[in-house]
């Protein structure tokens, strides 16, 4: 295909303004910020969750993804995060303290790993 030089990056020209907008407020929430943290025998999870309490949030772990909700005013927040290791969902602590929530969870074997000998 051959291109103007006065053509540019966005092939939509900015047709669609502020559907980004539009989708964020379709999904739920804003994303939280969240850092995961591998370790040897456990991963950590950590999220920046401004004004909310312990019984605003809550959690849910497959063993290979977290979510995390928090029920906030004006907007409440969601994020799923893929963990970069396999975990032990039954095994999860959470702290929160000042907005930080700390969700810690034991690392758990592949379940695809049956262990052929």
């Amino acid at each position: 295909m051959r291109r103007n030089s006065d053509d540019d990056e966005n092939p939509f020209g900015g047709g669609f303004g502020g559907i980004e907008d539009l989708l964020a407020g379709m999904t739920g929430g804003d994303e939280a910020p969240v850092d995961v943290h591998k370790y040897d025998d456990e991963i950590r999870v950590v999220a920046d969750l401004p004004d909310t309490t312990s019984e605003d949030v809550e959690i849910q772990c497959n063993g290979r993804t977290v979510a995390i909700y928090a029920v906030v005013e004006p907007r409440p927040f969601m994020t799923r995060v893929d963990l970069p290791a396999y975990v032990d969902d039954q095994s999860a602590q959470r702290n929160l303290n000042n907005g930080i929530l700390e969700i810690t969870f034991d690392r758990d074997t592949d379940p695809a790993n049956i262990g052929f000998h």
